[in-house]
C-alpha cells in the first residue's frame, strides 16, 4: 500500500533523497527542537481528536505551511480519522540536517515513531524545522523514514 501523506509539504522535493541529509548525533540534537516538534504533533493530534480546526497559537509556522494548513487542516483531520484512526505519537527516532540547506536556510528533520488504529504500516510522524527561529516547515506520516529512496 502507498504511504498516506498526513500533511503534504512544500518541501517535497527533499522527501525521497537519502543523500540530502545526514543523521544528527544524539549529543547534537537541538533538545529546544525536538520539543517543539513533538509538541507541534501532539497539538496537531489533539486538534484533529477535538475537531479544533483554528489556528495553530505558540508556533512559528512558515508562511506556505501555515496557509495550507489553514485550507486543509479539517479536510486532513476527517480523513486521517477515517482512513487511520486514531493516531498515537510513541518516542522520539532521529534527527537529520538537510545538508544542501547549510548555507542558505538550515532545517532539520525530526522523525518519531508512531501508531495508527487502522494501518499498522505507517509508523513514523515526521517535522520539519528550520533552525533560524524554529520555523516549521512540514508534517508527514510515512510508512518510512521520508528521506529514504523508495526501492
Amino acid at each position: 500500500m502507498k504511504n498516506f501523506f498526513f500533511i503534504t509539504l512544500f518541501l517535497g522535493s527533499f522527501l525521497n533523497a537519502q543523500s540530502y541529509y545526514k543523521k544528527i548525533s544524539e549529543k547534537n540534537i537541538n533538545t529546544e527542537r525536538q520539543t517543539i516538534s513533538k509538541n507541534f504533533i501532539l497539538d496537531f493530534l489533539k486538534k484533529c481528536e477535538d475537531k479544533n480546526y483554528s489556528k495553530f497559537e505558540n508556533y512559528n509556522i512558515a508562511k506556505k505551511f501555515e496557509m495550507f494548513l489553514d485550507d486543509k487542516l479539517e479536510n486532513i483531520c476527517k480523513k486521517n480519522d477515517e482512513e487511520l484512526g486514531k493516531i498515537e505519537l510513541l518516542d522520539f527516532d532521529s534527527a537529520h540536517l538537510n545538508k544542501y540547506s547549510i548555507n542558505k536556510d538550515p532545517f532539520e528533520l525530526f522523525v518519531f515513531n508512531a501508531k495508527t488504529e487502522k494501518n499498522p504500516d505507517l509508523k513514523y510522524l515526521s517535522v520539519w524545522i528550520y533552525q533560524d527561529r524554529n520555523y516549521l516547515s512540514g508534517l508527514v506520516i510515512t510508512k518510512e523514514k521520508p528521506f529514504k529512496s523508495k526501492k
